[in-house]
């Protein structure tokens, strides 16, 4: 389940006004010049990793066509919005070569040093792609991934096996990011033929459970397949793992916005008056919402628990009327539930409760990821048990 598209222009031309109006304190006005900003560019998804674990593939996946293919030669490409299909290179003796097209059917200038690939496709109004190729000694490689990090919202790191080294790099990585970060395994349907994806996935959940949002194997090339095809290939869309991935980074796009949005309102509402009409908000969004409003910490916790246990109770009562709980739409709404809850506290002030409260939803989040892994209806209760449990247990810690 994707959150519904939110349309923020009408809600960043207020805050504009809202800056403009010279009236904010000047550390307020640092804030809201950041959030417009945030608001006005599409999310920044970074695909990284070492050469030929097939992030290219991957990204063509995410795109629905072949776009990169095989020409990014280690190149940086960055696949964003534009009127029409070109690419444009830059170059070592700083030229700016443009041609009509995609990348996968172009040939690559000499000297080339990156490129950027525009695409008339609505979806990138919303969000652009960055591949990353992490080469060279493990200082450069650092250094490109620190890069990374600092300019991108999410990241899908690509690796075969997630090996020590690439554990060891990705470690120095801010938690902040990693909040943030999936660990896809590319190629999957090698480890599939090897018998191997099982044992792999075990052994890599105790590090993907502190170091990413989870951990996806995909086959790129048969995910691409199914969204290529001519008739709709949902089975083996969803079998070859790119339709969790895709959902969940749209999640977590839609996730970001939200709480960009929420922020925003909450500056205007503050110095700048009243807010552009909008559409009723999933309880996600409320929630963090509710959080966000000027109140003292203990109250806005208490609001943002109630969004929870109302939200939860929604839900049950849909999957009664349902004829019973639906494994997979349950389990992601109880996890944009959890997300929206940690959003709300994130914006709170800190206290001793808050911060305690913030350790009781990550850990929230976590198990709820195990039972994800599930995807049955046994899963599905015991996720919303535990946004229940949650809720009680932040209750009695409250202050106040």
């Amino acid at each position: 389940m994707s959150l519904p598209q939110r349309d923020i222009s009408p809600l960043a031309g207020q805050l504009e006004h809202t800056l403009s109006t010279g009236l904010l304190p000047p550390d307020v006005t640092g804030w809201g010049s950041q959030l417009l900003q945030r608001l006005r560019q599409p999310v920044q998804v970074a695909v990284t990793g070492a050469p030929g674990t097939g992030k290219s593939a991957l990204t063509d996946m995410l795109l629905g066509r072949v776009v990169i293919g095989k020409n990014a030669a280690g190149l940086p490409v960055e696949i964003c919005h534009g009127p029409e299909e070109r690419v444009v290179f830059d170059t070592d003796a700083g030229e700016r070569l443009q041609q009509a097209g995609c990348l996968a059917s172009t040939a690559v200038p000499p000297g080339a040093v990156r490129a950027r690939q525009y695409l008339p496709d609505p979806r990138l109004r919303s969000r652009s792609y960055t591949e990353i190729p992490l080469a060279g000694p493990p200082a450069r490689q650092q250094d490109t991934l620190q890069q990374a990090a600092a300019m991108a919202d999410i990241i899908l790191w690509c690796s075969e096996t997630f090996p020590e080294a690439e554990q060891s790099l990705w470690s120095a990585v801010p938690d902040s990011t990693k909040d943030h970060s999936f660990l896809v395994l590319t190629m999957a349907d090698r480890q599939i033929m090897r018998g191997t994806l099982p044992g792999l996935i075990e052994s890599l959940e105790p590090v993907a459970a502190e170091e990413f949002l989870g951990v996806y194997p995909v086959a790129a090339i048969q995910g691409l397949t199914a969204q290529a095809a001519a008739r709709p290939a949902e089975d083996l869309w969803r079998s070859s793992g790119g339709k969790q991935l895709a959902e969940d980074v749209q999640r977590q796009i839609g996730l970001g916005r939200a709480s960009d949005a929420d922020q925003a309102e909450l500056l205007i509402r503050q110095f700048g008056g009243s807010l552009p009409a909008e559409a009723p908000q999933p309880p996600a969004a409320q929630t963090a919402r509710a959080a966000s409003a000027p109140q003292s910490p203990a109250a806005s916790l208490a609001a943002a628990l109630d969004q929870l246990q109302s939200g939860a109770e929604d839900m049950l009562a849909q999957a009664e009327a349902a004829g019973g709980p639906q494994a997979g739409p349950v389990l992601a709404q109880c996890m944009d539930l959890i997300r929206g809850l940690s959003s709300s506290l994130e914006a709170m002030p800190g206290s001793e409760a808050v911060s305690a409260a913030r350790e009781a939803a990550q850990d929230g989040e976590e198990l709820l990821m195990l039972c994800q892994l599930e995807q049955d209806e046994d899963a599905a209760i015991d996720a919303v048990t535990l946004l229940f449990q949650l809720k009680k247990e932040l209750a009695q810690d409250s202050p106040g």
